[in-house]
């Protein structure tokens, strides 16, 4: 297999399940992969006297792995690795019966929240040694208490699609900051554009645009790196610690960039509007470039990310597709180990991009060639900077919808203390089951 960085880009590969980063592969991958709770594990059979097999598990078809199964038969050539394909309806059930009977798979993809449940029962084995080759960013949703047990894959991530075009014929200088971006907006109203096209009859735009913003001027901070994982464990609320950000990103709300109207407006509506011009800017990501370019070939886009009040890389809302964890039952911990240092490379980040092209690398010092349209957002994405924040929220992540049913309320005027208090009942009542 050809090893190497840069690849031909193919949009819209990342499917409408973005916002959990899982691809429900084909079922008919099943049929000639699939095997149950009850199957013989494989890990330590022999293909032949010079390998030794290793089941891998997953949720999506082998066609999304299989340059990186290519290349990891030539980087480990003592492994050969049996791909198990597990339909995404049934994934966590079999896995955890396997596990809790002391089998399973030898290498498994984990969700950020099955991954720390697997941690919490002593079913994967540390991966700090190589946690640290990747940004905290990529590590922390597969982090629990103070070790890394997955090793996080290729991203999906979304920023802000903007018309070039309308930026340079206005003489617009792109911010660097979020009050930068607010005067941004405000002199595309002056001009008569609409500076943001948004469908928020969808409860998704206002999620990722407000938690990019609190993940750039706090979660991504010292002062709030740890709020995900005490937020999971009931001991830090979001009423009371996320106020101060949500009040300042509500400028949004405050200066008509976001405003009632736009809750009667879908997401079709709204690319529509950016991609025939009449809006300066769309939140979304690679999954939609297609769509935009089809309505409009003519169109000249870039991407920008969400920035926080202080001048950095900015950040994009995303995070990794799956995490890669060995099962600390595994008759072969050590040879799993060797496949996922093997994975922890420019090689076998490149071999797992091939077949997942659109997202981005969380290895530190690694990036992916992407057109023209993500000029403006290479910075952050080669810097890790993709993250989730309800990635963190363990058994609690399915709450992020109520954020972002809660903050339709708030745009349509309820107040913040309940908007968040109301989030944080959601959490809570998910964390108890």
């Amino acid at each position: 297999m050809k090893k190497r960085i840069v690849a031909l880009f193919m949009a819209g590969v990342m499917a409408a399940g973005m916002l959990t980063g899982c691809q429900k592969a084909a079922d008919t991958a099943a049929d000639s992969t699939e095997t149950t709770a009850g199957s013989e594990a494989a890990s330590g059979t022999e293909s032949n006297t010079d390998k030794v097999t290793l089941r891998m598990s997953y949720w999506n078809s082998e066609d999304t792995v299989a340059a990186l199964l290519d290349y990891l038969a030539e980087a480990v050539p003592e492994v050969e690795i049996e791909y198990q394909f597990i339909d995404n309806d049934n994934y966590n059930t079999v896995v955890d019966t396997q596990l809790s009977a002391g089998e399973g798979p030898d290498i498994i993809c984990e969700s950020p929240a099955s991954a720390l449940k697997h941690a919490k029962l002593g079913y994967l084995q540390p991966l700090n040694d190589l946690g640290k080759l990747y940004s905290d960013a990529g590590t922390n949703v597969y982090s629990y208490d103070g070790s890394v047990y997955a090793l996080p894959g290729i991203s999906w991530f979304e920023g802000i699609y903007f018309n070039k075009a309308l930026f340079e014929e206005n003489n617009i200088a792109l911010p660097t900051t979020f009050d930068e971006y607010i005067e941004v907006c405000k002199e595309f109203k002056k001009l008569g554009i609409k500076p943001l096209a948004a469908g928020l009859m969808s409860w998704e735009p206002m999620l990722k645009n407000s938690m990019a913003f609190v993940t750039a001027e706090y979660l991504s901070t010292d002062a709030g790196k740890e709020f995900g994982s005490k937020y999971r464990e009931g001991s830090i609320t979001m009423e009371g610690t996320w106020d101060p950000y949500i009040e300042k990103w509500s400028e949004m709300i405050s200066e008509g960039i976001y405003t009632s109207d736009m809750l009667g407006i879908d997401h079709t509506q709204a690319l529509d509007e950016f991609a025939t011009g009449n809006a300066a800017m769309f939140c979304s990501g690679p999954w939609d470039y297609e769509a935009i370019m089809a309505k409009n070939p003519d169109l000249q886009i870039d991407m920008m990310p969400f920035y926080g009040t202080t001048a950095s890389e900015g950040w994009l809302i995303g995070g990794p597709g799956c995490g890669f964890a060995v099962n600390a039952n595994s008759e072969h911990v050590d040879l799993a180990m060797k496949v996922l240092e093997a994975l922890s490379t420019i090689e076998g980040q490149t071999a797992l991009w091939e077949n997942n092209q659109g997202g981005s690398s969380y290895l530190k010092g690694v990036s992916f060639w992407l057109p023209e349209a993500y000029n403006s957002a290479a910075t952050a994405l080669n810097a890790g900077n993709v993250y989730c924040p309800w990635n963190e929220w363990g058994e609690a992540a399915g709450a992020h919808e109520n954020y972002g049913l809660e903050f339709q309320s708030y745009l349509d005027g309820q107040d913040l203390k309940t908007t968040l208090s109301n989030v944080d009942a959601a959490v809570a009542e998910l964390l108890s089951k």
